[in-house]
């Protein structure tokens, strides 16, 4: 027995670091104690005090959301609340429980828990589910022209940056798209129209590209056209540019469609 306890103490335990999809969902019948951590709406939430059926994004003094974004070094001797996120030697740690330890040690796995997530580092849009498809239009709440649903699909699901980058000028140009079924076509001149079309068509070839490149890939379209009123307005905007630019216009791809795509706007 004692040469058993020696071993254990010689030998550091191996901690792995948990992803976010591996966390526990919220269940709002559940007892929780301080301490406790579970994935609610695209975010890790560490407990702050017990509780049972208080939704930790409308309970910030019940639960701590942790940081995905602007987070900094671990320094010493420095006090970190719960649910601070720091890196420590290229990995991630969160505060499950208050102390002053080096995230790395085991007397500090107490304190600290090493994760990894989709969006560290990305400020993700706070999202109203009840109302994010209520409107063609959803809703923006960070106002950078990408609709917060299909960011939030975007980001966690693509953490290769070119299909993450991809998907974020995708959703530009189906923004452009929609903004023709709203608006009198006349207004825009048959040189917008025709470079509209193009880029369109260059990302529908880029996305079969990756299709058979990338294994689950399935491109961006279906996020963002995925509302009977949404496919409504998408093919009407597609109507107004093929009136537009007749039966004979030929789009023009080219040979690198997904580089194409990726610096518009000079990205």
């Amino acid at each position: 027995m004692i040469k058993i306890t020696a071993l254990l103490l010689t030998f550091p335990c191996i901690v792995f670091a948990l992803d976010y999809a591996e966390y526990p969902k919220f269940d709002s019948d559940q007892y929780y104690k301080r301490g406790d951590i579970v994935s609610y709406q695209n975010y890790i939430w560490v407990s702050r005090l017990p509780s049972v059926n208080q939704v930790p994004t409308k309970n910030s003094w019940r639960w701590s959301q942790v940081a995905l974004s602007n987070i900094d070094e671990w320094h010493f001797g420095q006090f970190y609340p719960l649910g601070n996120a720091v890196s420590y030697q290229d990995k991630f740690y969160f505060v499950k429980k208050l102390g002053f330890g080096r995230p790395d040690t085991n007397r500090s796995s107490y304190q600290w828990e090493e994760f990894s997530h989709p969006a560290i580092g990305y400020a993700l849009p706070d999202i109203d589910y009840d109302n994010a498809n209520l409107t063609v239009d959803g809703i923006d709440s960070n106002f950078n022209g990408i609709r917060d649903d299909y960011e939030i699909f975007v980001v966690m699901e693509h953490t290769d940056p070119m299909l993450r980058h991809l998907g974020l000028q995708a959703a530009q140009l189906y923004r452009k798209l929609f903004d023709i079924a709203q608006i009198d076509i006349s207004e825009i001149s048959i040189q917008e129209v025709a470079q509209l079309t193009d880029q369109l068509v260059s990302l529908r070839v880029c996305n079969r590209q990756n299709i058979r490149s990338w294994e689950g890939f399935n491109g961006y379209q279906h996020k963002y056209v995925n509302t009977q009123e949404r496919f409504q307005e998408f093919l009407m905007a597609q109507k107004l540019l093929y009136e537009v630019l007749g039966d004979d216009y030929e789009p023009q791809v080219p040979r690198e469609p997904c580089k194409f795509i990726a610096n518009i706007g000079g990205e």
